[in-house]
């Protein structure tokens, strides 16, 4: 009984180095226990102050108002169009040659004026500097008396026609700080201009007339879009949008303050303007040299170990 005694305490002894070495490289190479041994990995960063402006967005329209509608003076045919759509004209520029009925009617007997054959041809001229942007008839067509020829608008005249919510309207004047979108991403200052005195019944919206602050060559009828301030903040603090926190319904806000290199807490706050990249923290506040998780916050708990990655941003 000795001899079996004294076999199975050696037998142990000479296996416990190997089981202790199993055991600790189990330890090391186990990816979940280092993983929380070391933290959530995340980026942090600080608060920026700036200027942030909550802007909503309008749809409108381009329009000149002033334009010139070229009419037959009689009825005939038109025996010459002396320009096309997109030309410019000037003050007195002939633009059709129309010959009478009555004229092309009696041909080579058309009584004489001064010596000289009646021909029954009358110019039709502009009167005012534009440009020809409609061109509804060319040489033989035939035209009765007062028909549309041609419409001639004033590049200078280009507005902007915006239909606007009654609860956004005292929000429009010359002060406002408008801004216009065109469809390939280009903005420009606009100014308030008129507003109509009278409601569209349907939509409830009231027509305003806005002024381009630069000179622009846009087409009639162009839909752009107008964005008007309604609240802006000279000094917001702010974080990216992405250290910003939430519930199922929007009802709660939070971010995930670094307490040192290791730990972030759960800070509930009141969120105010918002732009494309960036928050506004109304409360609590809080510092720039204060530091949060930037990215990587999304499903820590109120407690978090963390491991910081990278440069803070």
């Amino acid at each position: 009984m000795k001899i079996q005694k004294y076999i199975g305490l050696f037998l142990i002894s000479a296996m416990l180095p190997a089981l202790l070495l199993l055991s600790t490289c189990k330890k090391a190479d186990d990816p979940k226990q280092e993983h929380e041994a070391r933290g959530v990995e995340v980026s942090v960063g600080n608060p920026v102050q700036k200027r942030m402006v909550e802007f909503v967005t309008l749809n409108g329209n381009t329009i000149y108002q002033k334009q010139e509608i070229i009419r037959g003076t009689f009825g005939g045919y038109i025996e010459k169009a002396y320009k096309n759509i997109g030309d410019h004209v000037r003050q007195g520029d002939v633009l059709f040659l129309v010959k009478t009925k009555e004229a092309d009617a009696a041909g080579k007997d058309s009584p004489l004026h001064n010596g000289e054959p009646f021909t029954g041809a009358i110019k039709i001229s502009a009167r005012t500097d534009g440009v020809l942007i409609e061109l509804d008839h060319q040489t033989g067509d035939y035209i009765a008396d007062g028909e549309q020829l041609a419409i001639v608008v004033d590049p200078s005249s280009l507005r902007i026609a915006l239909e606007v919510p009654f609860e956004y309207s005292k929000k429009i004047s010359p002060r406002s700080g408008l801004v216009l979108q065109l469809p390939d991403g280009r903005e420009f200052k606009v100014t308030g201009g008129k507003q109509v005195p009278s409601m569209d019944p349907a939509n409830q919206t009231q027509r305003f007339i806005l002024e381009p602050g630069a000179k622009l060559d846009l087409p009639a009828n162009l839909n752009v879009g107008v964005k008007i301030p309604l609240q802006v903040c000279e000094n917001a603090i702010a974080l990216p949008n992405s250290a910003l926190m939430t519930n199922e319904t929007q009802s709660e806000f939070w971010v995930m303050k670094v307490i040192n290199d290791s730990l972030a807490v759960k800070l509930i706050v009141q969120k105010g303007i918002e732009s494309d990249s960036l928050v506004q923290i109304v409360e609590p506040k809080f510092s720039l040299s204060d530091r949060f998780v930037t990215e990587g916050a999304f499903g820590l708990p109120d407690s978090a170990s963390i491991a910081i990655q990278g440069h803070e941003k």
